[in-house]
């Protein structure tokens, strides 16, 4: 008996030896998560612990806007918009290859029939089945199958995170359609107050109070108005389009957005930098890959190892075709086999090597994007502080800018200042107002980019909006 044992004892000793141990994964690559943000100095307003991970996944960052329209824009993007449909369609295919990886930890069964007819003699029939099995001694099916399980965890990571970045996408074509009619509005606006300076020109020109110099500037004042108007019917337009695709509609120009630029509510609180690790979606389908890349290194250091078959097969001929269904007809044979590799032209050794490099790959991958989320956050929540201050800056400049047009237009009027100080004024206001609806647009903007850094979901998860994966 222990002289039989020799053989399978020196292949598992010359598979050892070719073995060059897994890759080693340098863990302190990925950065550890700080106590608080950097850029958030309200420290009271940042959570903790388990409470993170209940807000990450239950907050429902939509309903800051209080915009029923807005809500059913986003729910209408969830089931039509075409890119969503297609990660889901990956996670379902995902879903499918992890079954197709755990077939190999059960016996294969197959079963033949054939019918030979030759010329001069009779039917003859031969059946075959057959059942076999690899035994997972190293773990390398089950390998295979945890690798195909963490492939299925990532792309349903994936597609929690196309979710969220499509619910964002909405939201800022929703505002940023708003923005688009504003800025429309106020480019008519611009252009009344250009007509209304060129008919005060001519009617001064025409009392020999203008020059006909005055006359021109003002003319060219109304012509470039006209032009800024037309820009602003395209990007309108364009803003509208852009919004149409997102939810998953013909893009006809025709969608309406929010009705105003609203002020962004202040935050109630802030998730913690440990929490973003363990509840943003892409960070955990990274995560998920880097088990998924380990795994299948593992696979490939084992594929050095014996393999150990066992096999049933049971044949028959006959001359009746009933026959094929007789157990009794069958002759039936039962073997083992044991395959160690010994020599395939150094495949097997790069291949483990190609997939330990692969999985470490993988490693700095995931660390690299968990400091470009920490940076994500960072930048928006300092973003948060800063564009409160614009925007109540561009709101005063706006409103200064307006009445500066005023008394111009009425210093113009009595003489008291000339074309080129009205024309001045209204550019300058023009300006002014522009860029106050810039940072009003921008401040919703950055709002909804932080809760896509922090992943916050878009609606509560016990909400009947959430999507079904089936």
């Amino acid at each position: 008996m222990r002289s039989s044992l020799l053989p399978l004892a020196a292949l598992v000793l010359l598979s050892a030896c070719a073995i060059r141990g897994g890759p080693e994964l340098d863990q302190s690559a990925i950065p550890a998560a700080p106590d608080g943000w950097a850029s958030w100095q309200n420290a009271s307003a940042v959570q903790t612990g388990a409470a993170d991970s209940s807000r990450i996944t239950n907050d429902g960052w939509v309903a800051e806007f209080a915009d029923p329209e807005l809500d059913a824009a986003i729910r209408e993007a969830f089931a039509q918009n075409r890119n969503l449909q297609s990660v889901l369609a990956q996670l379902r295919a995902a879903r499918a290859a992890m079954r197709v990886s755990r077939a190999d930890l059960f016996p294969r069964v197959d079963l033949s029939a054939t019918a030979t007819d030759a010329e001069n003699a009779s039917t003859v029939y031969d059946g075959e089945f057959s059942a076999s099995w690899e035994a997972d001694i190293w773990g390398r099916n089950l390998a295979l199958a945890r690798a195909g399980n963490a492939d299925a965890r990532a792309a349903a990571a994936e597609f929690a995170a196309a979710r969220q970045a499509l619910a964002a996408s909405v939201t800022q074509a929703w505002y940023d359609r708003s923005a688009a009619r504003i800025s429309l509005a106020l480019a008519e606006d611009d252009l009344d107050r250009r007509r209304d300076t060129l008919r005060i020109t001519n009617a001064r020109f025409r009392a020999g109070l203008a020059s006909r110099l005055d006359v021109r500037l003002a003319q060219v004042a109304v012509s470039n108005s006209e032009d800024r108007l037309e820009a602003a019917i395209r990007t309108s337009r364009n803003a509208a389009r852009a919004l149409e695709v997102l939810t998953g509609r013909y893009p006809s120009g025709q969608a309406l957005g929010a009705e105003d630029l609203i002020e962004p509510p202040a935050l109630p609180g802030v998730a913690a930098p440990v929490a973003v690790l363990s509840g943003r979606p892409d960070l955990i389908a990274a995560e998920a890959r880097v088990d998924a890349a380990g795994l299948r290194a593992t696979d490939a250091r084992h594929a050095m190892f014996p393999q150990l078959t066992l096999r049933f097969d049971a044949t028959t001929r006959s001359g009746s075709f009933g026959d094929l269904f007789d157990p009794g007809t069958y002759i039936d044979a039962i073997s083992a086999g044991l395959l160690q590799p010994l020599f395939r032209g150094g495949a097997l050794l790069a291949e483990a090597e190609r997939q330990g490099e692969l999985a470490r790959s993988a490693l700095f991958t995931y660390a690299e994007q968990v400091l470009g989320a920490f940076q994500e956050v960072e930048d928006r929540l300092d973003a948060e502080a800063t564009l409160e201050r614009q925007v109540t800056a561009t709101a005063k400049a706006a409103e200064d800018a307006r009445a500066a047009v005023g008394l111009t237009r009425s210093r113009y009027i009595n003489g008291r200042s000339t074309i080129f100080d009205l024309i001045n004024a209204q550019t300058t206001a023009i300006a002014a107002e522009t860029r106050a609806i810039e940072a009003r647009r921008a401040r919703i903007e950055n709002r909804v980019n932080l809760h896509l850094a922090l992943g916050d979901e878009p609606f509560p998860a016990d909400s009947a909006q959430q999507v079904a994966v089936r």
